[in-house]
């Protein structure tokens, strides 16, 4: 099993070698001529991903933004045929060399448009993620990773905060947070993370949020009767400036409809 990343220059070259292999070579290209429109970033889970497992381990969608208008975007696809392409949030999702890529306009993401984020530089996606485990981008432009410097640090630490709390689908946030909790080890919740929790608890019954994951997921990563233990969990833990312990999770297993 491949080791966390030591350091951010080892993510970085993890990132670079994840784009540079041929399996990707039509994702390559497709970002260098998307690069024509402005500064393509990837961000989120791929990052995230690559750090905690490798290169050759992530399989789910890729995230991409630019840094240019709605309009240009729009004539970018519109000149490719792939306006019917449109995502729930106003970007574009392609299928490129078997990869399901979705792009956004960056000044666009819904927590710059919102307002709940102010747009300074591409360093402000780092605080439009929901957690601090998906706050890492890399730049295709200068290949600079950009991160918080204790990024990998954290993901050593399992430790798991949440940075935007604001969100327009509360109920599928907090599933990604779970989700995330349980798929990826979490060890240790930060201060912002237990509250959030312990609202989102409040919030949503174990049963509603058991139900509603295999609608977003298509796969179950916890039952009812584990999200219930969590629960009880979360409940009794006082938040701490140092982060909480919690026991360790995971049971994942896909299901099948007819």
């Amino acid at each position: 099993m491949i080791a966390i990343a030591s350091n951010l220059e080892a993510l970085k070259k993890r990132v670079i070698r994840f784009f540079d292999s041929p399996k990707r070579l039509e994702v390559k290209n497709f970002i260098r001529i998307l690069s024509g429109s402005g500064e393509v970033l990837v961000f989120g889970g791929l990052l995230r991903d690559i750090a905690l497992y490798g290169s050759g381990e992530f399989n789910s969608d890729i995230d991409l933004v630019v840094d240019c208008s709605p309009e240009t975007l729009f004539y970018f696809f519109q000149e490719r045929g792939a306006l019917s392409g449109r995502n729930h949030f106003g970007g574009y999702r392609v299928k490129v060399g078997g990869w399901s890529i979705d792009v956004w306009p960056m000044r666009e993401t819904w927590a710059f448009a919102s307002g709940n984020v102010e747009f300074v530089d591409r360093r402000s996606l780092l605080l439009t993620t929901i957690t601090n485990w998906d706050s890492v981008a890399f730049s295709f432009m200068d290949n600079a990773l950009i991160s918080d410097l204790y990024y990998v640090d954290s993901l050593k630490r399992r430790e798991l905060d949440i940075v935007l709390v604001e969100n327009p689908n509360r109920l599928g946030a907090l599933l990604r947070v779970l989700k995330l909790i349980f798929d990826k080890q979490v060890e240790v919740l930060l201060p912002k993370a237990l509250m959030y929790l312990k609202d989102g608890f409040s919030e949503f019954s174990s049963a509603d949020l058991f139900r509603f994951q295999i609608k977003a997921f298509n796969k179950i990563y916890f039952s009812e009767q584990e999200l219930e233990s969590f629960r009880m969990e979360i409940y009794s833990l006082d938040p701490s400036l140092f982060g909480r312990s919690i026991c360790l999770k995971g049971t994942t297993f896909d299901i099948g409809f007819d």
